[in-house]
């Protein structure tokens, strides 16, 4: 009996344990769905226009190696920026590594993930932010001398490497002069549709951008049974890569944008709940245009706008990462997304340089979305519900 009792207070302690870490999961996806929709609408409204293309995914983990040696108002303002003030401190980080466990090793798709730290020569890192970086988020370290152009080959061949050549240059010589460290995160994905489209199907129709005239662009057809929800705003399709992965298309109706959908779904703030319990099974047919987007943003601005503004002042407190004064001076990210009739390839590197000092209506039974004009889109993974990527096509570039 008591052999019985201890087997059960054992397993029960055990599922414990294990539901943790998953709860803690589910928070950290959470609070990134959030943060990115945030990140994505401060992008948007200056260039109202342009095509967008971004990792929020990338930023949120390059900034969340930055908080592991954030401290004081400098820590809750990342935290209050990065919606993860919930979580305790010491589950994110874990909860980071639990999820890029899952992301990596797939069948069917490629998606990679890479961490690195570039460190001023001379320049002393802390011994346990060394050690959360490495353990936590697998960061490769190296010293460089930011003084000397080699330094900026050296990140740029990291990324390059990392995203198979589709980001070049994420850095330039010369550095800001206090430059002590650059912290960078690599996202790469490659995956195949479930149903491919046909190219035979694929002939030149009218997209009409944003602003100007319709031009023809390379559109492909698909016909069959799709993930598919309508509303008064919006339709909405699902279509899924080999390995668990996704591409969500939604398309703005005639009186409204992107812009505005996209505002619609920060202020509501139920992405999980809402919008994507909307979906279900219908037949129809899916017109995309093939495209190819190369982007690059300077975040430091929509990050002040999002209330982690003491990380790029004097007095930002990173004493958990060195013992001489640091600021993040720049946050930016370069990326790239190209989709065709076979499926997409995206990347996305983001560094960050620190110096010293809606109502649903029913839809109908079959369903025609021509994506002919400005439209908004996320590449998800099915599982976690993770967004990896989120762009906006106002005026798309023809892919080859």
């Amino acid at each position: 009996m008591k052999l019985n009792s201890a087997i059960t207070i054992f397993s029960a302690l055990a599922m414990a344990a294990g539901a943790e870490p998953a709860a803690d999961q589910a928070k950290l996806v959470a609070a990134n769905t959030a943060f990115a929709f945030d990140l994505m609408h401060q992008i948007v409204p200056p260039k109202p226009d342009a095509n967008v293309f971004i990792s929020p995914f990338s930023v949120s983990s390059v900034l969340q190696m930055v908080n592991t040696g954030a401290a004081g108002a400098t820590k809750a303002e990342m935290q209050q920026a990065l919606k993860t003030a919930g979580l305790p401190a010491d589950s994110l980080s874990p909860a980071f590594k639990s999820l890029d466990d899952q992301f990596t090793g797939r069948s069917d798709v490629i998606l990679n993930l890479a961490n690195g730290l570039w460190i001023q020569q001379g320049f002393s890192l802390k011994p346990a932010f060394v050690a959360d970086n490495r353990k936590f988020f697998q960061a490769e370290l190296a010293d460089v001398d930011f003084g000397q152009p080699q330094s900026a080959q050296a990140i740029n061949d990291w990324a390059d490497q990392k995203t198979k050549g589709k980001i070049l240059g994420v850095v330039q010589f010369p550095f800001p002069r206090l430059t002590r460290l650059v912290l960078a995160n690599a996202i790469y994905f490659k995956g195949t549709w479930v149903e491919p489209f046909k190219k035979s199907l694929t002939r030149p129709r009218d997209f009409h951008p944003a602003n100007g005239p319709a031009k023809p662009m390379p559109m492909m057809l698909r016909a069959g049974s799709f993930a598919y929800q309508e509303t008064e705003d919006f339709q909405a399709v699902k279509l899924p890569y080999k390995g668990g992965l996704q591409m969500e298309l939604y398309l703005p109706n005639t009186n409204s944008s992107p812009q505005k959908l996209l505002a619609g779904f920060v202020a509501s703030g139920n992405w999980q709940n809402d919008i994507q319990h909307g979906f279900s099974r219908h037949e129809g047919t899916v017109i995309l245009p093939k495209f190819k987007i190369q982007y690059q943003v300077t975040l430091n601005d929509p990050l002040k706008a999002l209330g982690m503004k003491t990380a790029f002042a004097d007095n930002a407190d990173f004493s958990g990462i060195a013992s001489e004064p640091l600021c993040i001076s720049q946050v930016k990210q370069k990326s790239y997304v190209a989709v065709n009739e076979e499926g997409t390839e995206a990347a996305a590197v983001t560094t960050v340089t620190m110096s010293a000092n809606a109502v649903r209506m029913p839809p109908p039974d079959l369903f025609t979305m021509i994506l002919d004009r400005p439209f908004f889109f996320v590449i998800s993974d099915v599982g976690t519900g993770s967004i990896l990527f989120m762009g906006i096509v106002n005026d798309p570039p023809a892919a080859d």
